[in-house]
């Protein structure tokens, strides 16, 4: 299981201040599981203000929580915390994603393959009455 995190950050910040803002978070956030697929943050305009701001740095990344004997909600709370604590992060917003094993996937088998299975199968019964009623 993982969570995407999508974070707003201030911007009052310039570029490089966001970039080193969002260094210094994930340094802070590795504590609690694995960091990956981070972008750099991207300058967006809002759809509404939030604290008097029109736009932000849109920066997301997924947290990986792999022990399971660990408190999701502990583990979250401590995330909120330490983004708040940053100063920086205008909202934050987490995702909670399952990840599939290659086992629970289930195969994609076509309808016109389905379909096809059907048919021969029609078509082995109807051979087989056929057969039956001509006395072969």
């Amino acid at each position: 299981m993982f969570y995407e995190i999508n974070l707003l950050i201030s911007p009052a910040l310039g570029e490089d201040d966001a970039i080193s803002s969002v260094e210094k978070l994930r340094g802070d956030l590795q504590i609690h599981g694995k960091i990956d697929g981070e972008t750099k943050p991207e300058r967006i305009k809002l759809a509404y203000p939030i604290s008097d701001q029109n736009d932000a740095w849109l920066y997301y990344f997924n947290l990986h929580i792999e022990d399971e004997e660990i408190d999701k909600k502990e583990v979250l709370d401590a995330v909120e915390k330490t983004l708040k604590e940053s100063g920086n992060v205008l909202r934050s917003l987490f995702i909670k994603k399952e990840t599939k094993s290659k086992k629970e996937k289930k195969k994609r088998v076509p309808k016109s393959l389905e379909s096809t299975t059907k048919k021969k199968e029609d078509i082995e019964k109807i051979d087989e009455k056929l057969e039956e009623m001509l006395g072969e």
